[in-house]
């Protein structure tokens, strides 16, 4: 294994490129879907975290490359499903791949996204199979939590709440790092990296939420779709009123959505909300020293910008 030679810096510019000599063939229609969809690819969030952990590891620069585009791809599926699911109109400023190319398209750019991911995990000469598996398990995890948000109709307790928005989060933020440490050989007990990661996606999926409830003056997607919501459990658990708001929820009478979401917009459990979200943060900080030293700069980015993503919510959210 020959030590990687590229920075972080340096490899997304290259993973940028990878995507484009490994779009579908220029005489498929799914060529046209792949382009669109990369014109705009996010911050390649899961991508950064393979990058991270291969370089840290001193993986080889092929390697690092191939296994963060097929964290990336695997999650680009995911989002890609996920708008179909919740008739999601517009994605990273553009509009989703199904209201513009219709959901046969979707679902089957999705599905070529999934097929190119397990290639490119198992384009690992020594630990293809190993990769190939990992991704395999994190995507029957991510599938599961987000079935689970999808039919969850009742007003989830806090401990489901936490079960939902782990699997929803945590498995395709586990999986680069995981792999990426597998593929070096560090086979040592990654319990608290686990641990650590779904405290980030908690949090993650926390500070979500809650800015689906505030402000009050656009309306409550979860609230509208009865979807598992940490605010809204928590309302539902100790907010004034909450006998009422529970009648009002088990019923199919959105027509008081506004009141509610105004209740709970300007009740106390925003504060707890919070304060939940802070607490999981300092959890997830306080687990970076117990892992391998190799991975604990890593560790520390990810809870870094974890934090950093919902202190810039917050402030927009009070401005």
């Amino acid at each position: 294994m020959s030590p990687s030679r590229i920075n972080q810096t340096q490899a997304l510019p290259v993973l940028d490129a990878l995507y484009q000599r490994e779009m579908p063939q220029p005489d498929s229609s799914l060529f046209q879907a792949a382009s669109y969809h990369f014109k705009n690819p996010g911050k390649s969030f899961r991508a950064q975290l393979a990058l991270s952990s291969g370089i840290a590891l001193g993986l080889n620069e092929q390697d690092i490359l191939h296994w963060a585009a097929a964290c990336e791809l695997l999650h680009n599926a995911s989002l890609i499903h996920d708008d179909i699911s919740d008739a999601s109109t517009h994605r990273r400023g553009q509009e989703s791949i199904h209201e513009h190319f219709g959901s046969d398209m979707a679902l089957c750019l999705g599905d070529w996204m999934i097929a190119k991911a397990f290639e490119l995990a198992a384009r690992n000469s020594r630990h293809g199979g190993v990769l190939a598996a990992l991704l395999a398990q994190a995507m029957q995890e991510t599938c599961t939590g987000q079935i689970s948000d999808i039919t969850q109709r009742q007003c989830a307790e806090l401990e489901e709440w936490q079960r939902i928005a782990k699997g929803k989060t945590a498995p395709l933020l586990i999986a680069p790092i995981k792999g990426a440490t597998l593929a070096a050989g560090l086979n040592n007990n990654l319990n608290s990296l686990e641990r650590l990661v779904g405290l980030c996606g908690l949090a993650y999926q926390g500070r979500n939420d809650i800015d689906d409830i505030i402000p009050s003056s656009h309306r409550s997607s979860d609230l509208d779709g009865r979807k598992p919501n940490l605010v809204i459990s928590l309302f539902a658990q100790q907010g004034v009123g909450r006998d009422d708001f529970s009648l009002w929820y088990q019923s199919e009478d959105n027509n008081q959505l506004t009141h509610w979401q105004r209740r709970i917009a300007s009740s106390d459990v925003i504060l707890q909300a919070n304060q939940s979200v802070e607490y999981w943060l300092v959890q997830a900080g306080q687990l970076v020293n117990t892992l391998p030293i190799q991975l604990q700069p890593v560790a520390h980015g990810l809870v870094a910008s974890v934090k950093q993503k919902t202190i810039i919510k917050r402030q927009g959210q009070i401005a």
